[in-house]
């Protein structure tokens, strides 16, 4: 199976589960530039779960749209744990969904650093329980990096689903 229809399917299970549960859901993407956005409004039904999604490349923008703090941007990067959580909690604020996952990190093929080299995925998942945040390293060129971000959050937001009552 191939990785887009392996998140089509991921994206089918979540706005089934989520629809079922009455639960919303809100993405903030910078490094998958909305796939995660579209793959889940490409399933019929979307519009019961998805609120929106915020595509924020620029640090201004994850600072002026979601709340990033311009220090969380300067003292970590924007491809860092803070910044992964503090865009998740703004998007779920934004929108005013029950659930928000975020996704910053280096697609390639540049960009990365030492201890974060290309390849490496922040996601955060945001409920009204708190903010959580996963570190990911995805192999392959910049199309596989995004499919694979892209697949992890669908799975995150399937298990948070899960999760709460």
């Amino acid at each position: 199976m191939g990785m887009a229809q392996r998140n089509d399917d991921l994206a089918r299970e979540l706005v089934k589960r989520a629809s079922a549960a009455g639960l919303t859901i809100s993405i903030a993407e910078s490094l998958t530039a909305g796939l995660v956005s579209a793959t889940i409004a490409d399933i019929p039904g979307s519009s019961a779960v998805l609120k929106g999604g915020a595509v924020t490349y620029w640090d201004e923008v994850k600072h002026r749209v979601l709340g990033v703090s311009l220090e969380s941007l300067d003292r970590y990067s924007a491809v860092s744990e803070a910044v992964a959580r503090e865009m998740a909690a703004g998007s779920r604020s934004l929108f005013e969904s029950d659930i928000a996952v975020s996704l910053t990190g280096y697609a390639g093929p540049d960009g990365g650093t030492e201890e974060d080299p290309v390849g490496t995925v922040y996601l955060g998942v945001s409920t009204a329980r708190g903010t959580r945040v996963v570190r990911c390293r995805f192999d392959g060129d910049r199309a596989a990096v995004r499919f694979a971000a892209c697949a992890k959050a669908l799975e995150l937001l399937l298990l948070t689903v899960a999760q709460l009552p």
